[in-house]
């Protein structure tokens, strides 16, 4: 009888050493802020909400003085492909759209200029870092869709830090 006692208490004191087994806490970070600058994904202030493998990424930079209106504004998609820690490899499908309005004084004459351009973006981008991330995309831009219709290579970099 005692050596079944035994047995059995030994059991389950090794039974609790196994399951006090503790990995480490991962926190997912789906909020990020910070600066970006992209020609076809905006330039200023950004926002990236990520949950999951899909994410949105909006930017905006407004400036008004009494010679000039800028304004940069641009919602982005992303979808995630591989995401650890440090390292993050992602695609982006990029729409930006930029106004500017300009006063120009000239000597003798007033010079006007006022321009909008509408840019559509798309290709992969890499993401370094953990609390502070460095972001680099690139890809092929379609620059002033409504205009002028260019298409060339682009890119887009971006210093975020994650909530």
């Amino acid at each position: 009888m005692k050596r079944i006692s035994l047995l059995i208490i030994s059991i389950l004191f090794s039974a609790g050493i196994f399951a006090q087994v503790y990995g480490p806490v991962e926190v997912k970070h789906i909020h990020e802020f910070g600066f970006h600058a992209g020609g076809t994904t905006g330039v200023g202030l950004s926002y990236r909400f990520w949950p999951n493998k899909l994410g949105l990424q909006l930017t905006a930079l407004p400036i008004k003085t009494s010679e000039m209106t800028y304004i940069s504004l641009g919602v982005t998609g992303l979808y995630s492909f591989y995401d650890s820690r440090h390292i993050r490899f992602f695609g982006y499908l990029g729409n930006s759209l930029t106004i500017d309005d300009y006063n120009f004084f000239d000597y003798d004459d007033y010079e006007y200029d006022r321009g909008s351009r509408y840019n559509i973006g798309i290709g992969p981008g890499f993401g370094f870092g953990t609390r502070v991330r460095v972001n680099i995309m690139a890809g092929y831009g379609f620059y002033d869709i409504t205009g002028e219709f260019n298409i060339y290579p682009t890119g887009e970099i971006g210093l975020y830090f994650r909530l």
